[in-house]
């Protein structure tokens, strides 16, 4: 059951959009050709263990170049429009690591996308590993004339956990990411994804990472569970062992704890993540809805008096002050 959102326990990224844009607005995934270092053997090959074929996207298409960026606009946006009375839309490049290729064949693509008259901006998917100056550059070149958000998959600051993950990278390389981020790109919206319930996470690690947030100069955060989906490293691992999953309040406790003290102007793209594809979902099987899960972490917070900031002594956000999003 979808609940009416309730803005006064967090920073919703719906209301973000809307204060953003001036309307309901919604991405529109658009696959860019690309790969990642961790399948084409540079660091590994076939991926980081929790990703699947597609990417971790709920899309994947043919892959290409050239001028099938519109006409993948084209084909998608009457669906989105309908099913979500849509009014602006954004261009994700979602798949893979999306600043995987050089500056100019990244320009092409991006320039093509923001050509389409219904787009209003670009969201980009990537690694912090795939960052070069000529990249960053290139991005707050395009973010001073339009909206670009970079989604930066962080996953995790904890070297165990990033090993774990066979992401091919520490840390220390997403801290580097972010500064520079901050420091060359400041006309980029960056929002830092986080996946919660890896066996290799220390007990502080959401506390921490929301720490690290509050001065990283971020505008968002994702959140997602650990999934195990069919065709990945990590379905292999738990077939021949099987990994402990983090029930639905297990979960949520480590979104709570990270919320609490995530400063209230971050924005919070996503608290849980669905499984996109129900026959791929190995565990845990609470991912199969989104809406329970969800429910059940707000239920929660409601329960404790939880709202975003509450332990760096933050006011919560009172009814009056919030927008009308409904």
């Amino acid at each position: 059951m979808q609940p009416a959102e309730d803005h006064s326990l967090y920073y919703h990224y719906s209301r973000y959009l809307r204060e953003t844009f001036g309307g309901k607005t919604y991405k529109v995934v658009v696959n860019s050709g690309l790969t990642c270092p961790t399948r084409d053997g540079t660091i590994t090959k076939g991926g980081c263990t929790f990703c699947d074929v597609r990417g971790s996207s709920s899309f994947f298409g043919k892959q290409g170049r050239g001028g099938e960026i519109v006409d993948q606009i084209d084909r998608r946006l009457p669906g989105t429009r309908e099913r979500f009375k849509s009014e602006k839309h954004i261009a994700y490049f979602q798949s893979y690591t999306n600043t995987y290729s050089d500056a100019e064949y990244l320009r092409g693509i991006y320039l093509e996308a923001l050509s389409h008259p219904e787009i209003a901006g670009l969201a980009i998917g990537t690694r912090p590993d795939c960052l070069p100056d000529s990249v960053i550059d290139l991005l707050e070149e395009l973010a001073r004339e339009h909206y670009v958000s970079l989604e930066l998959g962080v996953q995790s600051f904890e070297n165990p956990t990033l090993e774990w993950f066979i992401r091919g990278h520490d840390g220390d390389c997403s801290r580097e990411a972010l500064r520079k981020m901050r420091e060359r790109a400041p006309s980029v919206h960056t929002c830092a994804h986080f996946i919660f319930g890896a066996p290799t996470d220390s007990p502080t690690a959401p506390r921490d990472a929301a720490l690290e947030m509050n001065r990283s100069g971020v505008r968002g955060v994702k959140l997602h569970q650990m999934m195990v989906l069919k065709y990945t490293k990590l379905a292999e691992m738990h077939a021949a062992a099987p990994i402990p999953m983090l029930t639905v309040d297990e979960y949520a406790e480590r979104v709570i704890e990270f919320l609490e003290h995530l400063d209230p102007s971050i924005y919070v793209e996503r608290l849980q993540a669905k499984a996109s594809h129900a026959k791929e979902l190995v565990a845990p099987a609470w991912s199969m809805t989104h809406w329970e899960p969800y429910n059940r972490i707000l239920a929660i917070m409601r329960e404790r008096g939880s709202y975003q900031g509450k332990a760096l002594g933050f006011p919560r956000r009172m009814p009056a002050e919030v927008l009308s999003l409904n």
